[in-house]
């Protein structure tokens, strides 16, 4: 019974990754735009940094597409979550891989790593 409850999926988890999918064409425009930006040379940190403002929870499931495979592979399987969801998920991070570094410095400084 144990090893069953250590196996749930949070719901909140679970309405992240459906909130992704659902909203992956705005999400993905976003990135696109903060990508361009990137590709320029410009700084992103503040476009980052306003996403994660508005939607946290959909900033660390992207943190978690990159920096927590393993984890977010153990969630999504107890979680059953459906295919085509992991395949957007997948999808997000090879179109903005370029954008990993960038985003694990937000994180790291959030965390107060970097100072």
């Amino acid at each position: 019974m144990e090893e069953e409850e250590e196996k749930r999926v949070s719901g909140v988890f679970l309405g992240t990754v459906d909130d992704f999918y659902r909203g992956s064409d705005k999400i993905f425009e976003e990135f696109d735009a903060i990508l361009s930006k990137h590709s320029k040379g410009d700084d992103i940190m503040a476009d980052l940094k306003a996403v994660r403002t508005k939607n946290p929870r959909i900033f660390g499931l992207i943190d978690s597409i990159y920096h927590k495979e393993a984890e977010l592979e153990d969630k999504l399987d107890s979680g059953k979550v459906k295919q085509e969801q992991r395949e957007k998920m997948l999808e997000f991070k090879e179109r903005f891989s370029a954008l990993e570094e960038d985003i694990d410095l937000l994180v790291i400084e959030e965390i107060g790593l970097l100072r």
